[in-house]
């Protein structure tokens, strides 16, 4: 599954809802340009959106542009309400305490509400070429843990979510069909992960 995978999965959950939308600045307010900035597709979508964000200026940015964004820290920052969908997109690997985080975002969901999240996927052949060559894999230097299916759905899991889905899909652009042939003979070496779940109420 390809990058259009994760939009068009976020179109389809958050439309009508209520939506907080968690790491929403993306680094840089300028990304609002894009026409792939996750928190203007959601905002098509929404019947009601908030975002989140740690980068104090970037976010005080966008809100003179008509945003609705609150700064604060997604691991313990308290919203006072509650939605129907949470969208962290590719926020999860940045994070200190991603327990604490996933149960601060049940607190926020009402009862039978929705999680997605998206993660880099560190069986990507790509990190396994970088190290054949160079020693080690070349990570992000603002990554601080990584996420397979499996830990993943453990850590939804420990943190009280239910109905948890995993799935891979490919956000490479550059190396997409060999990406795309590899990945449909074993679906962990996709490039990223994509999570939903439920909290029970």
């Amino acid at each position: 599954m390809t990058t259009n995978y994760r939009l068009d999965t976020i179109r389809q959950k958050t439309r009508g809802k209520k939506v907080l939308d968690v790491g929403c600045v993306d680094h840089r307010s300028s990304n609002e340009q894009g026409e792939a900035w996750l928190h203007k597709v959601i905002r098509e979508q929404a019947a009601e959106l908030v975002g989140l964000d740690f980068e104090a200026d970037e976010v005080d940015k966008l809100n003179a542009r008509g945003y609705n964004i609150v700064h604060g820290d997604a691991e313990v920052k308290d919203l006072g309400q509650c939605f129907e969908v949470i969208v962290a997109g590719e926020l999860i690997e940045h994070l200190e305490n991603p327990g604490r985080f996933l149960r601060n975002m049940r607190k926020h969901l009402v009862p039978g509400g929705e999680i997605i999240l998206t993660t880099p996927n560190p069986f990507y052949p790509k990190r396994l070429m970088e190290i054949l060559g160079g020693g080690k894999a070349l990570v992000n230097p603002q990554h601080v843990s990584w996420f397979c299916p499996d830990t993943l759905k453990t850590m939804m899991l420990r943190t009280g979510f239910v109905d948890i889905e995993i799935t891979p899909f490919n956000n490479s652009q550059r190396l997409r069909a060999a990406v795309e042939a590899m990945t449909r003979f074993r679906p962990w070496f996709a490039t990223n992960l994509l999570a939903c779940a439920r909290n029970p109420g």
